[in-house]
């Protein structure tokens, strides 16, 4: 199984399986950062205005990964790269997403991708949160 990983506000990992195609957004109530998935709507615990309510897009096509950006206004970087097409208003061309990858959703929030059973150690956070531009 792969996961979405983030690390909360209050220092806690939140892991989100990817089981199903899932929006990252912000919450219609507040800045705090959710999954939504069919139904259903997990917090990363993480508060973040410069995540737009609909941000991006993860799912599986042909045995692979994939990642969009939905046309937000502060972007969606992939291993510190802008996702290729993206702009504010407009949808970005999909891209693979790879073992390890991390995503950041406009100018504060991180996210791990672990495919398969790898967990995330506390060195690799580390090495997320300095690399983040």
């Amino acid at each position: 199984m792969s996961y979405l990983i983030a690390k909360s506000d209050d220092g806690r990992d939140i892991a989100v399986p990817l089981r199903e195609p899932l929006e990252i957004g912000r919450s219609d109530k507040d800045f705090t950062v959710v999954v939504r998935t069919r139904g259903d709507t997990v917090s990363l615990g993480v508060t973040d205005a410069t995540v737009s309510k609909t941000h991006a897009r993860i799912y599986p096509e042909s045995g692979k990964l994939m990642l969009m950006d939905l046309g937000s206004k502060n972007g969606t970087l992939l291993n510190n790269n802008p996702l290729p097409g993206a702009q504010p208003g407009r949808e970005s061309k999909p891209v693979e997403i790879g073992e390890n990858s991390n995503i950041k959703f406009g100018y504060n929030t991180i996210v791990r991708i672990a495919l398969g059973e790898k967990t995330i150690t506390p060195e690799e956070w580390g090495k997320i949160q300095r690399s983040s531009p």
